[in-house]
């Protein structure tokens, strides 16, 4: 199925405001690879049927597929591998600093089908399991999609989807087989919180952050889009905190309100302190 000018002028317009996305002329092929699909299981013979049930807002079911199926949810075990070695080298200092209160936070804010949540938490299970005991340690992971958060809590996994990142060792130690696939261990999937999260909505209950993974979401956001969501990001990470982007995002020229700081093979941001107004 084709879709025409003004069914993606429509579709375009619904796309960036209800989950900021922008889709353009050159996505045209995009849109119908993603939404055929949906279409069928739907029952939506052509892309005007498509447009004009959205319109008709009765139909949230219909709209959350349209919107999901839209997303990009790439993703894989330690992925880029530079940020998880930065975690895992700053993670000793950040611990001494909250000793007092034995409490962390890490916020996975775009974390699909759950391999980068779970990949934070096995770092702490297998480098910081005693010097994190008896601590509350929290780490939040939120996504858009209902449907790629329900696959996350599941925590089944394919082997294709544990060969692309996922060391063997690790594998062994923290997961089972079952049902043919493979399992994330119960001393991981505990240490993980999935909740749906729209990054354009307000953030609900979105704590003092300690380490947010931001990483890989920006680039399908226009840049008046992308400084919102990185001043809101100011207000949620801890001081001494970090927040990780993509290794094709940037900050420049969008968000003036972090100092970058070199990791390994890597960077992180640290939120700058807001000058007081004078006078």
């Amino acid at each position: 199925m084709k879709v025409g000018p003004q069914e993606l002028v429509a579709l375009a317009a619904f796309l960036k405001r209800r989950s900021g996305v922008i889709v353009d002329a050159s996505k045209a092929y995009l849109v119908e690879a993603r939404l055929a699909p949906v279409m069928r299981r739907h029952g939506i013979d052509g892309f005007p049927a498509l447009v004009e049930r959205i319109r008709s807002g009765r139909e949230p079911a219909l709209e959350q597929d349209v919107l999901s199926a839209m997303m990009t949810h790439e993703t894989s075990f330690f992925r880029d591998k530079g940020p998880f070695e930065t975690v895992r080298r700053m993670l000793p200092e950040l611990i001494r600093r909250r000793s007092v209160a034995r409490h962390l936070v890490i916020w996975s804010a775009a974390a699909s089908t759950g391999q980068e949540a779970y990949s934070l938490a096995m770092i702490l299970a297998e480098h910081f399991q005693e010097a994190l005991a008896g601590w509350s340690v929290r780490i939040l992971a939120t996504d858009f999609s209902e449907a790629v958060l329900a696959r996350a809590r599941e925590g089944l996994y394919a082997d294709i989807e544990v060969a692309r990142g996922l060391p063997q060792e690790l594998r062994d130690k923290y997961f089972v087989r079952l049902q043919g696939k493979w399992s994330i261990s119960h001393e991981c999937r505990r240490r993980v919180e999935f909740r749906r999260l729209n990054l354009i909505e307000p953030w609900q209950g979105i704590p003092p952050c300690d380490i947010v993974f931001l990483r890989n979401v920006l680039i399908y956001f226009d840049i008046p889009t992308r400084a919102k969501i990185l001043e809101r990001m100011h207000g949620v990470v801890r001081p001494d905190g970090a927040l990780f982007l993509g290794g094709a995002e940037t900050m420049l020229g969008v968000c003036d309100r972090f100092d970058r700081v070199e990791g390994v093979g890597c960077c992180s941001y640290r939120p700058r302190p807001l000058r007081k107004p004078s006078g």
